[in-house]
C-alpha cells in the first residue's frame, strides 16, 4: 500500500481528501495532518465515509496531531496544503496589513508561503516526492533554489486549466496547453497580459473568454475544483497512468505549464514555436504583476513594499530570506491593527 501525507485541514485540503476518497484507483493510505485534533479527525472520518459509500476499500484516511517532521518521514510522497498566511485574511479580517498585500501583490506573502513546504520538503526520505499546494507559482522556484526537489503544484493554473477544458466540451487535457500564473486567476487589465492557450497546436484566440464563469465564481468555492484536479494528479502519480494537463511549478519552474506526468516524473509539453526560455519570461512577466519574482537565488519584491521594506523591495539574496521573513512577520503583526483605510495610494489587486 502506498503511504502519502497531507498537510493542513483547510478548504484545500478537505477537498483533495474528499475528492481522493472517491477517485482513487490503488491502494493508498492517507496520513492528514493539522494543528487540531478534532479538525484533523473529523476530515479523516468524512474522506473514510465517502471512499466506503463508494466501495474504496483499500483507501485508508489516518490523522495525525504534531510537527510534520515525523509522519513525512516514512512516507511516498507529500502534498502540502498549509502557510501560516491565509489568502482569504482579506475577507475575514480586513486590515492594513491585507491593504498592503492588495496594493503590493499577494507575492509579498511568499515567505509566509514557503515556511511549511521548507520544513516538510527538508523532512521527506530523498526518494519521495513533493507536491505544493500554497502559492507554488512562486514558492516552488524558491525551493528548488534552496535545493528542496519538488514535483509540482496544484491549483491556479491546474483551475483555470480545468475551466477552460469545461468550456471547450474537451474529455481531458491532452489538446489542451495553456501558460499561465497565479494572478491570472484574474481578468488582467490589458488583453495582451492575458493567459495564453492551444488547442490542438492552434492558439486559441480569447483564452479569457473560457475563464469567465471562473473569474466570476466565489473564490471560497473554487478550491473544489482545484482540489478535484489534485487528487486526480495524487492518482497519477500513485498508480503510474501518464496523463497530460497542466500545472504550477512544475520542476521548481516559475508559474504554470502544460506537462506529462508518469508517475513520479513530470515533463514540459510545450506548443510548437514555444521554447522553454519563452514559456518562462512569460510566467515571469506575470509574477512581478503578482508583486514577486524568484529568479535563481535571488527574489525580487515590486516597489509598493519599498516603504515598508526597502532592502526586500529592491531584492535579496535567498541566503538572507530568514532575516527578511522575520522582518516581515513584524511588519505583518504592526499592520494587522491598524485599519485598512490607513493604507495610501496605490490600487488594490485581489488575491
Amino acid at each position: 500500500m502506498h503511504r502519502i501525507a497531507v498537510i493542513g485541514t483547510g478548504d484545500l485540503a478537505r477537498a483533495v481528501c474528499y475528492s481522493l476518497a472517491a477517485v482513487a484507483t490503488t491502494s493508498v493510505e492517507v496520513v492528514v495532518v493539522g494543528r487540531s485534533a478534532e479538525k484533523t479527525g473529523q476530515l479523516c472520518y468524512i474522506a473514510s465515509a465517502r471512499a466506503a459509500a463508494v466501495g474504496r476499500t483499500g483507501v485508508a484516511f489516518t490523522p495525525f496531531v504534531g510537527d510534520v517532521e515525523q509522519p513525512v518521514a516514512d512516507v511516498d510522497g507529500a502534498l502540502v496544503c498549509a502557510s501560516s498566511q491565509s489568502p482569504w485574511e482579506r475577507l475575514t479580517a480586513p486590515s492594513a496589513w491585507t491593504a498592503l498585500v492588495g496594493r503590493a501583490g499577494f507575492g509579498i506573502t511568499l515567505p509566509f508561503q514557503a515556511e511549511l513546504a521548507l520544513r516538510v520538503g527538508r523532512a521527506l526520505p530523498e526518494r519521495s516526492w513533493l507536491v505544493n499546494g500554497c502559492f507554488p507559482d512562486a514558492v516552488n522556484p524558491l525551493l528548488a533554489a534552496l535545493g528542496v526537489p519538488v514535483l509540482c503544484g496544484v491549483g491556479n493554473i491546474a483551475l483555470l486549466a480545468a475551466s477552460a477544458q469545461a468550456a471547450l466540451g474537451l474529455p481531458d487535457q491532452a489538446r489542451l496547453r495553456m501558460l499561465a500564473h497565479h494572478v491570472h486567476l484574474h481578468e488582467p487589465a490589458e488583453r495582451a497580459e492575458e493567459v495564453r492557450a492551444w488547442c490542438d497546436d492552434e492558439p486559441i484566440s480569447a483564452p479569457g473568454d473560457l475563464l469567465i464563469a471562473q473569474r466570476r465564481a466565489e473564490r471560497t468555492e473554487l478550491n473544489q475544483i482545484g482540489g478535484f484536479a489534485a487528487a486526480v494528479l495524487l492518482d497519477a502519480v500513485l498508480s503510474g497512468t501518464p496523463i497530460e494537463t497542466n500545472l504550477p511549478g512544475p520542476l521548481g519552474l516559475p508559474g504554470g505549464y502544460p506537462v506529462r506526468v508518469s508517475g513520479p516524473a513530470i515533463e514540459l509539453r510545450l506548443p510548437a514555436g514555444v521554447s522553454r526560455a519563452d514559456a518562462i519570461a512569460f510566467n515571469q512577466r506575470a509574477a512581478a504583476a503578482d508583486g514577486v519574482v524568484v529568479d535563481g537565488d535571488r527574489v525580487v519584491f515590486g516597489p509598493a513594499l519599498a516603504e515598508f521594506l526597502p532592502e526586500a523591495a529592491e531584492g535579496f539574496d535567498i541566503g538572507d530570506l530568514d532575516g527578511v521573513t522575520a522582518r516581515l512577520y513584524a511588519l505583518r503583526d504592526r499592520l494587522r491593527g491598524e485599519p485598512p483605510a490607513q493604507q495610501r495610494g496605490g490600487v488594490e489587486m485581489p488575491v
